[in-house]
């Protein structure tokens, strides 16, 4: 059986080009069962949809599985559609992913060409699929999908359960990948995980959603995998996928320890949670000894209500600051921090809060900070409470990509558009970034100098966003139909507060 599995374009890159771990994950269990797997990773590549097609007509693909976060899941569905109409009418098209888990019914409905979607890890629900189609058997008992019936309608069967033993799945199928292409501004880089699931619940997260509780892998299996990476490929630096890696102490001094007894040198980096971070600061030399280089913190917002909604509890402002330039300043770890405006209540004020906490933040204490929209993806229960609500003002994915406000706040889309294109040119079009790009271009650390050069690129990204006058330019299919969802739990409703 033949198996095409593509990566669809994105909609940017910045500084960053990162190969899909689940899809490489997905090949290699296909590869071990021999199954004959060809991969496009059209993002890296830079393909349109018709290399695409163009590719698939050389290979001939028996299967072709496709999925890709909210703003570009409709890509798939057109690939499916020219795969069905100009490769063969007897492909079988298969979507995955979160977006994918959640909105399967609303797919199907959409894209007539859509055959089947694998809800939650796809690793082995592909494999069986594949068993059953390649000896023409039936589906109808395949755990974790959702397919559609003879008669046209969907038929969704019962979940599959966790893979409770994630060290069970082989390494990634890079060799199926142009390896070469992944980076981070201009270092050569490549993923892995070290963990699956999530032990917080915030509202704007779908992780805890998809997977139930938290599993890991063992640490010496993480080292043994970086290790074969560099040894088959060539690549030291490494980002865990994780949304929260590392957020047991026993499990994060397991990886050291495996780090210092493989004595080989890894640099990576990964996202965390304040809070879990700083309960580890006696292990902060260590980690930078033994490869950290960055760490990517989700701060949100210091307003405190908003944090309640988010799940997080208020922290101290000048615990964290003296965290950020210990770390930044003392250790030389980059730390990136990420903050969301527009909140459900949300008010100019509120917004106002996070801008000014972003220009103070930068650059003394981060190296970089990202604020951008929280956005209430299908699945989360951010997204559960606005639709119930009727507060989501769009439902054309498109522009689910944090760069605007998808739903209705106590302030007009366009004036928090406003304050968000306000934080850019506050943060970064001041003489402090000039300062701040002249001394990592003279840094003896080769991921500071790659940070300064990423830096260069900005001016022309504020001067295109400046240009942008109203949310309405970016977002005018506001009449998308409003999907039917039924939720299988009571809903929170969401309070409003005057401005």
């Amino acid at each position: 059986m033949r198996v095409l599995l593509i990566q669809p374009p994105l909609l940017n890159f910045a500084t960053m080009v990162a190969p899909n771990l689940g899809l490489a994950l997905i090949a290699a269990v296909l590869e071990k069962d021999g199954v004959e797997v060809k991969v496009i990773d059209a993002a890296a590549e830079n393909f349109s949809i018709d290399d695409i097609v163009a590719c698939a007509q050389k290979f001939r693909p028996d299967l072709a599985g496709a999925g890709g976060q909210t703003p570009i899941s409709y890509l798939s569905l057109e690939i499916f559609k020219r795969l069905k109409g100009e490769v063969s009418p007897l492909i079988t098209t298969i979507a995955g992913g979160p977006h994918f888990s959640f909105t399967a019914e609303e797919s199907f409905q959409k894209c007539p060409h859509l055959d089947i979607v694998v809800r939650g890890e796809g690793e082995y629900t592909i494999r069986d699929l594949c068993r059953r189609l390649g000896s023409n058997l039936p589906i109808n008992d395949v755990e974790g999908i959702t397919y559609r019936a003879a008669n046209g309608s969907p038929v969704k069967n019962p979940d599959r359960p966790q893979i409770e033993d994630l060290d069970s799945l082989p390494f990634p199928a890079w060799h199926l990948f142009p390896v070469k292409k992944y980076h981070w501004t201009n270092i050569n880089m490549l993923g892995s995980f070290t963990s699956r699931g999530c032990k917080y619940h915030c509202p704007h997260c779908i992780t805890w959603k998809i997977h139930k509780g938290i599993r890991r892998r063992r640490p010496e299996k993480i080292v043994e995998e970086l290790s074969w990476v560099k040894k088959n490929f060539g690549v030291d630096t490494f980002f865990f996928h994780d949304d929260t890696a590392f957020t047991d102490r026993a499990h994060l001094e397991g990886f050291l320890d495996a780090l210092e007894e493989c004595g080989e040198k890894f640099y990576w980096y990964y996202e965390a949670r304040e809070d879990d971070f700083i309960s580890f600061r006696d292990l902060w030399p260590r980690m930078k000894k033994n490869g950290l280089f960055k760490i990517a913190l989700g701060l949100d917002t210091p307003d405190e209500k908003v944090r309640n909604y988010y799940g997080r509890k208020a922290f101290k402002v000048t615990e964290i600051e003296h965290m950020l330039y210990h770390l930044k300043c003392r250790l030389g770890i980059q730390v990136s921090i990420y903050l969301l405006l527009g909140a459900p209540w949300a008010t100019e004020a509120s917004m106002k809060k996070t801008l000014d906490y972003a220009k103070h933040l930068y650059p003394r204490y981060a190296s970089f900070v990202m604020t951008t929209f929280v956005t209430p993806f299908p699945g989360t229960e951010m997204f559960e409470q606005m639709y119930a609500q009727d507060l989501i003002t769009t439902y054309d994915w498109r522009y689910y990509s944090f760069g605007m406000p998808v739903f209705k706040m106590n302030i007009p889309a366009d004036r928090a558009f406003d304050i968000y294109k306000k934080m850019w040119m506050d943060v970064y079009a001041r003489p402090a970034t000039v300062l701040e790009i002249i001394k990592n271009l003279f840094s003896r650390n080769k991921f500071n100098r790659a940070l300064a050069k990423n830096f260069l690129s900005m001016p022309a990204q504020m001067k295109k966003m400046a240009t942008v006058k109203s949310v309405s330019l970016l977002n005018p299919c506001e009449s998308a139909e409003k999907p039917l969802y039924v939720f299988d739990r009571t809903i929170r409703e969401i309070k409003f507060e005057n401005t």
